[in-house]
């Protein structure tokens, strides 16, 4: 499946590619994600958690950037993951190109996301509601965070780890909760349609 979102950040381009492009800052808005250390090869070992009702899934995988053109703002992020207790793979490609908007920067983000095991079960409409919340709550991060961090840099004599925190682990995503609303928006469309046909 492919989501699309958008974002606009108050930040130039160029330092708004050069955050995007730094997964260890990056992390703190992958839900229920955490990364390890980086390897000599460039590639990141990560893990992600998500709360389904009683049941948690688990991945253990990587995360690396694939390709990059600093002179286009344009690059690739690549994941894959495997279930720790079960069959199930996720794997994720997200390409985004960053142009500038006004003062700051549009961010375009391109997300294919493929998925076996339990996960998929759930019915590809669901799944995709729910990755696209999932999506829309980490660029909500992102912009928060670069937005702090510009507006951070700009006052004097900042240190090193007020502008730049270290990366905390995300709390584990509940999908019940997620699934929740997006059953009551579902509902609340149908009742719309109903009532605009009567």
């Amino acid at each position: 499946m492919e989501i699309e979102s958008r974002f606009s950040v108050p930040a130039p381009p160029e330092e708004a590619y050069r955050f995007l492009l730094d997964l260890e800052r990056v992390a703190p808005c992958i839900p229920g994600g955490t990364l390890g250390a980086r390897s000599s090869d460039g590639i990141y070992p990560a893990s992600v958690t998500v709360k389904l009702g009683p049941m948690r899934l688990s991945y253990d995988g990587t995360i690396a950037v694939a390709d990059a053109d600093e002179k286009t703002r344009t690059a690739t992020i690549s994941a894959r993951a495997r279930e720790t207790r079960g069959n199930g793979t996720v794997q994720s490609t997200i390409a985004m190109q960053i142009t500038p908007e006004g003062r700051g920067s549009a961010v375009a983000v391109a997300t294919r996301l493929e998925l076996t095991g339990r996960a998929a079960q759930m019915g590809r409409g669901i799944v995709e509601d729910v990755a696209e919340k999932l999506v829309g709550e980490m660029a909500a991060c992102l912009a928060a965070r670069i937005s702090i961090e510009s507006t951070g840099s700009t006052t004097d004599a900042p240190t090193a780890e007020a502008a730049s925190p270290p990366p905390q682990a995300a709390k584990p995503v509940s999908v019940l909760a997620l699934l929740s609303g997006v059953v009551r928006a579902r509902f609340a469309a149908l009742l719309h349609r109903r009532g605009d046909g009567a």
